[in-house]
């Protein structure tokens, strides 16, 4: 914790010599009733970093004309945080932007529970944004967090015989003395020295999309191990106030090495939101066929995802229904009518969760973010 408030007051400095502008939030969870219906138990008051993958439980933003950062800290299930997600971004020009360290991007997005996407990466690495009138264009390599994106093989070759020769001959392999150490990365270095592996490229991901009177087109091709798993889509977006729509196809091709036959699959997604007044209302579908050679009910899934929402003076009253795939043998789904408010500068959420499957689990979630 004493390293967050040194972080923090880092960046406050820095922001007061730099004119910048910072921006963050603390969130806080927990389940005030859980009941698990296939135990029969129950449980009350809890309090928790409940960790969500679109929202973490503290983040801090810093934000200039030119550049900027993030820091995103999660909870590491041990009443300690640690930075998850970090980003740095700056532009060199105005009509671009270089990011660096945690880069998401996405086609076309529901956002009821901001999870359910066709084609994604959420991944550690580099990205170049290209921003010309209605035309934006996003570059990414996003190997992960301290991997390489080219290799050749042999360094792998190497750490992998260094590390079954320190398995099978040290006496401790979980505290090998140095003689031991050595020897194992001599064997390793040996192994790979004349060995001609093919070269291996991590993760490289494209994005454009056009916007115009019709609406916005978006491509998106996303490449992985060599190109050996690739997924490729197109989408579609536009507003008729007070409705908006969206749709997303995609196709997926993967195969376990470069020898192999590929297994293709496709993917489709569809979203209609309303939102007029006090009343909004949203229902997302999401259809994939995991193997377009053999399309039947085992190999396909529907999920179905819905909102509706009131806004009161005093809050809004809504309620989500969410099943994973319509097309199962038995029902199963999660029910939950809730409520949002705010007081001064924290927002809070309630609801009760109902989650249907043979057995019934009921929950009564609490959710507190105060932002700055």
């Amino acid at each position: 914790m004493k390293k967050i408030v040194g972080i923090i007051a880092a960046v406050a400095m820095a922001a007061s010599v730099f004119a910048a502008e910072i921006s963050g939030g603390v969130r806080l969870g927990g389940d005030l009733f859980n009941y698990d219906g296939t135990y029969e138990a129950a449980k009350a008051l809890m309090l928790k970093n409940q960790n969500r993958n679109w929202e973490a439980p503290l983040t801090l933003s810093i934000t200039s004309d030119r550049a900027g950062g993030t820091f995103k800290f999660w909870d590491n299930e041990s009443n300690a945080f640690e930075t998850g997600k970090w980003n740095i971004w700056f532009k060199p020009m105005d009509m671009l932007q270089v990011n660096l360290g945690a880069i998401d991007k996405a086609m076309n997005t529901e956002s009821i529970t901001w999870t359910n996407r066709l084609i994604n990466y959420d991944s550690f690495g580099a990205s170049l944004d290209i921003n010309i009138d209605a035309f934006t264009a996003t570059l990414s390599i996003v190997p992960g967090n301290g991997a390489y994106w080219f290799s050749d093989g042999k360094t792998e070759l190497a750490a992998d015989v260094e590390k079954a020769y320190i398995e099978t001959f040290a006496v401790d392999p979980d505290n090998p003395t140095d003689a031991e150490k050595a020897a194992a990365k001599a064997a390793g270095i040996a192994a790979a020295k004349n060995l001609d592996t093919d070269a291996t490229l991590s993760e490289l991901n494209l994005y454009a999309a056009y916007s115009a009177d019709f609406g916005t087109i978006s491509f998106m091709f996303d490449a992985k191990d060599t190109f050996k798993d690739l997924a490729v889509g197109a989408g579609y977006k536009n507003t008729f106030d007070p409705i908006t729509v969206f749709a997303d196809f995609a196709f997926y091709s993967k195969k376990a090495s470069k020898d192999d036959d590929p297994v293709n699959a496709i993917g489709f997604d569809a979203d209609v939101a309303y939102a007029q007044d006090a009343l909004s209302a949203q229902l997302y579908l999401q259809w994939k066929a995991t193997n377009i050679k053999t399309i039947k009910k085992e190999t396909m899934t529907l999920m179905a995802i819905a909102k509706v929402a009131y806004t009161l003076d005093k809050g809004t009253v809504w309620l989500k229904f969410n099943d994973g795939n319509l097309m199962a043998e038995k029902f199963a789904a999660v029910i939950e009518p809730g409520w949002t408010s705010s007081v001064g500068i924290m927002d809070y959420e309630i609801s009760a969760n109902f989650d249907v499957k043979e057995k019934v689990n009921i929950s009564i979630p609490v959710n507190f973010k105060v932002s700055f």
